[in-house]
């Protein structure tokens, strides 16, 4: 049987990459600061440095709910191709979020549930359970080590959650366009050897839009030698009044060649729907009552 954590990659992991929400709260601008660029339209947030870019794409989420499926398509580095299908959901409570996620295919791995409290409050550690079904029991995961691939992809858990703005320094690289969307680029490195060891990742760079804060584009040094791993958003549009990706791609470089990648798309995406309160509950992690594995959005076409 698979470890906790690494049946936990899939379940908890993927929430998170799928849930960007615009924040266009109208910013005052410090006496004697310029503007990193003009501002598109009045509401847009005014910057004047790369910390206030890494505040931005930290607290981009907006108190709403989410729900999709997303499909992976692994390659790995001889080729060979594998397929994962789950369905991811969360919910924001204050500034804190709640992760819920099920995998439907593989048959090996269906079944497995996770849910994650992502706490933001100072002194709040984040906490992860999964549920085996084999076992039918739910475990307890400690998450100091987010590092692990998501189910042999090309994903670290800690890549898909929120980088808190205070354990990095940053450098402000400029702007640019980014598949037509003007971005803030941004070059940070971790303050603490803990943070490197949570995500597995050290330093790189950071494209964000200037108007949501979405990640748009990444490609960081990882912690194992003369590797990097990179990641695009693609099909970037407007979901329920939320700026997101219909699917995006993570690639592993080493020595300079792109030696495996896997890409996730979604399904049926929505946000700020509802969802019952009872999906992100502890209890209800495994329930043979749980309705949320039978939960599907409106938008679900077949």
């Amino acid at each position: 049987m698979k470890s906790p954590t690494k049946m936990l990659s899939m379940a908890s992991g993927m929430l998170c990459l799928f849930m960007a929400a615009p924040v266009l709260a109208e910013q005052g601008l410090a006496e004697g600061k310029t503007p990193l660029m003009e501002p598109a339209v009045p509401t847009s947030p005014v910057l004047t440095d790369c910390r206030e870019v890494l505040e931005g794409v930290q607290n981009r989420y907006n108190g709403y709910d989410s729900w999709r499926i997303v499909h992976m398509k692994i390659t790995d580095e001889t080729g060979a191709v594998k397929t994962r299908r789950i369905a991811a959901a969360h919910k924001n409570y204050g500034i804190n979020r709640r992760l819920r996620s099920i995998v439907f295919d593989p048959d090996e791995l269906r079944d497995v549930e996770s849910y994650v409290h992502d706490n933001f409050v100072p002194g709040m550690a984040d906490k992860v359970w999964v549920y085996l079904p084999s076992a039918e029991k739910v475990v307890d995961v400690k998450s100091e080590d987010l590092s692990q691939r998501l189910y042999g992809s090309d994903l670290a858990i800690g890549e898909m959650l929120i980088r808190q703005a205070r354990d990095y320094d940053c450098e402000m690289l400029g702007t640019g366009v980014y598949n037509g969307f003007p971005v803030y680029k941004v070059y940070v490195t971790p303050r603490t050897e803990a943070e490197v060891i949570r995500l597995g990742l050290r330093d790189g760079e950071l494209w964000a839009d200037t108007e949501t804060f979405m990640p748009m584009y990444s490609s960081f040094n990882a912690d194992a030698p003369n590797e990097q791993r990179v990641l695009e958003t693609l099909g970037m549009r407007w979901v329920n009044g939320v700026f997101a990706p219909e699917r995006y791609r993570v690639s592993t470089i080493k020595e300079g060649r792109v030696i495996s990648f896997s890409d996730f798309t979604t399904e049926g995406e929505v946000f700020n729907v509802g969802l019952p309160g009872e999906f992100f509950e502890l209890e209800d992690l495994g329930s043979s009552a749980s309705a949320f594995r039978h939960y599907r959005s409106d938008a679900i076409t077949n």
